[in-house]
């Protein structure tokens, strides 16, 4: 985070409609429909816009609900606990020494209110201010951690009792000063490395950005302390044919699979990679997803089903559209690239996913059906299911959290898309049928961002939205739909 956000505005819902039938031209523009489709298989660099057409969809539709938090947000990120308590990092620039500040949020009333849980101490805010804001939820045992970046530390508290009560930390043996990621994972088989916190009995791993390369700590008991890991999963040059030059060690965020093995995605040198660890973090291999369709940013994603399959996706340089490719043995080999933007959307920033049983996934972006050259045109938030990814024709269906005539954004939104910044998150339930939840930054809260003649210069507003699936395809258990 390295801009200046405007105050927050206060809160307000908006439920999801279903599919858009026979209705007046005022409920037409106002409707969220779904719509299914195919996505397309591109083998080398497109010459012209690829575009994936729509097709019979009989499921139920897929309806989100939409919720201002109350509060500003940039780069927001969200954790779920299994009994559907939800927290959301909300970081703007309102700290007493005028730079960012978070507010950990809680949900416990499925998206309804959020309230917050920020860590004190004697009354103080133990994380006054920060660089970058970042919240994590164990999926498996729901310990939550609050980060924020302080120069060359890291602020970190976690609490076991839904925010409650909270233990504190400072990682500074990772060095980081910049985009930080941390994540848990159960330790790789046949290890014997130590397990020291019973209330979470996993490995943490803890990564940032030091411009020259991203350099990684370790944690054995529970998060408390740290250790420096020896090698870093990216160094700042090219290591692949077709990168060239100084590619920085900003990435994306790391995840861990049901075996052990710890990723990190990046656009190294303009290719989608991966970053693999099979011994805890020890060390490293970089594996190029795609060598074809170029990444448009380093921020790329990746997740791991319950059966330890990996879906990769990024947007692409030239047409900023989002392609998946998937890998069915732990990273080493990668699927033909898939564009899988919903019919009509020609631009997309931010592409996140997350997976929950075999081949079922959730992919979260901004996107817009406007013209690309259009300066005024609208985004919309997306949500795109799929839960046959595996197949060699997966159908995806999507909506969007808000309604189109009200979009979230105005304009150009590549790179930081205003007060954007970074990324946006989104995240399966760990129980239940595995409900998507996704961040979202609204920048064209005011009257002019909205008014289709409105100005795109107006659209820099960042407030935090969160968004919650209603309906729609089940991410887990044995009934495909929700409810």
């Amino acid at each position: 985070m390295r801009a200046r956000l405007l105050p927050a505005l206060v809160g307000i819902t908006v439920l999801g409609a279903g599919i858009a039938v026979g209705v007046s031209a005022t409920a037409a523009k106002n409707a969220r429909p779904t719509v299914a489709y195919h996505g397309k298989i591109i083998t080398a660099q497109p010459k012209t816009r690829p575009a994936n057409r729509a097709v019979a969809y009989r499921g139920r539709p897929l309806v989100l609900q939409q919720t201002y938090v109350g509060r500003g947000a940039a780069e927001p990120t969200i954790g779920l606990d299994k009994s559907g308590t939800a927290f959301y990092a909300a970081s703007t620039f309102d700290s007493v020494v005028g730079q960012a500040h978070t507010i950990l949020l809680r949900s416990k009333d499925t998206n309804k209110t959020w309230k917050s849980v920020q860590p004190t101490a004697a009354g103080a805010d133990l994380h006054p201010q920060t660089l970058d804001p970042y919240v994590y939820v164990d999926p498996d045992f729901g310990r939550v951690f609050n980060v924020d970046l302080v120069g060359a530390a890291s602020e970190i508290s976690f609490s076991d009792d839904k925010g409650a009560t909270w233990s504190h930390t400072v990682v500074s043996s990772a060095g980081v000063n910049d985009h930080q990621t941390l994540t848990f994972g159960f330790p790789p088989r046949e290890s014997s490395y130590p397990l020291l916190d019973p209330k979470l009995p996993k490995i943490g791993y803890y990564c940032g950005n030091t411009v020259a390369f991203e350099t990684c700590a370790r944690s054995f008991d529970g998060g408390l302390s740290w250790s420096q890991l020896p090698s870093p999963p990216y160094t700042g040059a090219s290591t692949q044919p077709g990168g060239s030059g100084f590619c920085g060690s900003l990435a994306g965020h790391l995840v861990t699979d049901p075996i052990g093995n710890v990723y990190m995605p990046k656009g190294h040198c303009d290719l989608p990679t991966i970053a693999i660890s099979s011994d805890a973090g020890t060390t490293w291999k970089d594996v190029p997803v795609s060598t074809t369709i170029h990444a448009s940013d380093i921020q790329t994603s990746v997740s791991s089903d319950k059966a330890g399959n990996l879906f990769y996706v990024w947007w692409d340089s030239v047409y900023q559209l989002p392609y998946l490719s998937v890998s069915r043995d732990h990273g080493n080999t990668w699927s033909p690239a898939r564009m899988i933007a919903p019919p009509g959307v020609t631009q997309v920033n931010f592409p996140t996913i997350e997976a929950g049983d075999r081949g079922r996934i959730a992919i979260s972006f901004p996107g817009t059906t406007g013209d690309p050259r259009d300066p005024n045109r609208p985004w919309n938030t997306y949500v795109v299911i799929s839960t046959d990814a595996l197949t060699a024709n997966p159908t995806f269906v999507s909506s969007t959290s808000n309604i189109p005539s009200d979009p979230v954004h105005r304009g150009n939104c590549n790179a930081r898309c205003a007060g954007m910044f970074d990324f946006l998150d989104v995240v399966v339930a760990p129980a239940g049928q595995g409900v998507v939840w996704a961040t979202a930054t609204d920048t064209c809260t005011s009257a002019a961002c909205k008014d289709p003649d409105g100005s795109a210069r107006s659209a820099s507003d960042a407030a935090g939205v969160a968004v919650r699936q209603v309906s729609g395809p089940a991410l887990r258990g044995k009934k495909p739909y929700l409810p």
